[in-house]
């Protein structure tokens, strides 16, 4: 079983990881001027992102985008985006950007090919992948219809839009490829609970589940962050 960095509360997980993803993105900014972060919806890592607003940052210099996002308009309820902007709107208030993928007026596979082209400019400095009890982590869910090319290192596509029926929110998605992920500087993939350690644990065991394939990179392994 690969290392897992555990803490005995969720409040201790939340903060450590904000600092985490601080680090990458001043480091960044310390080389390059500029730092970018891969973020993920749902619930379990808001309070991670609404920790790591409230750190000192050259926010001017940072771009966040997403690991994924259901295909709905960012005014949405169920909008990944809408969550993060309004998680970090300190951070976005000072000057951080965004880079969405969906975008009005556009079909599924429309708002993909634009968001590929915009994402395969970026090589983040983080991703912070979760993951649900199924196994899945971004949109790769085991009954999605592109899996295998969400997967697929040699697709050479950062984004792309795939439908999977047992998707909250929508089955429509907008997901980063396995390929967009190989260009990260480090990948963080936090969990929480029981349930979904023995799920984590299982799936690299077995490599029964899509998450398994973060762990594909000979090189350049995710940081497992678990909390009770």
């Amino acid at each position: 079983m690969k290392r897992i960095h555990e803490f005995t509360t969720r409040d201790a997980l939340m903060s450590e990881v904000a600092a985490r993803i601080a680090f990458a993105l001043q480091f960044g900014i310390d080389v390059r001027k500029e730092a970018s972060a891969a973020l993920s919806g749902g619930s379990t890592p808001e309070p991670a992102y609404a920790a790591l607003a409230s750190l000192p940052m050259d926010w001017s210099k940072v771009t966040f985008g997403l690991v994924d996002e259901r295909f709905v308009p960012n005014t949405h309820a169920a909008s990944n985006e809408a969550m993060i902007r309004s998680t970090l709107a300190p951070a976005f208030n000072a000057g951080a950007k965004m880079l969405p993928m969906f975008l009005p007026g556009m079909t599924p596979a429309q708002a993909a090919d634009h968001a590929d082209a915009e994402y395969a400019n970026f090589r983040f400095d983080i991703a912070v992948m979760g993951m649900g009890t199924d196994g899945h982590t971004a949109s790769w869910f085991p009954d999605a219809d592109r899996l295998e090319e969400a997967l697929d290192v040699s697709t050479r596509r950062s984004v792309i839009s795939l439908s999977a029926p047992s998707a909250a929110g929508t089955k429509e998605r907008l997901t980063l490829t396995r390929f967009a992920l190989e260009h990260a500087r480090a990948v963080l993939l936090l969990i929480t609970g029981a349930e979904k350690r023995v799920r984590l644990e299982t799936a690299l065991d077995t490599r029964d589940a899509p998450v398994a394939a973060l762990f594909n990179h000979p090189i350049c392994q995710p940081e497992i962050w678990w909390a009770p």
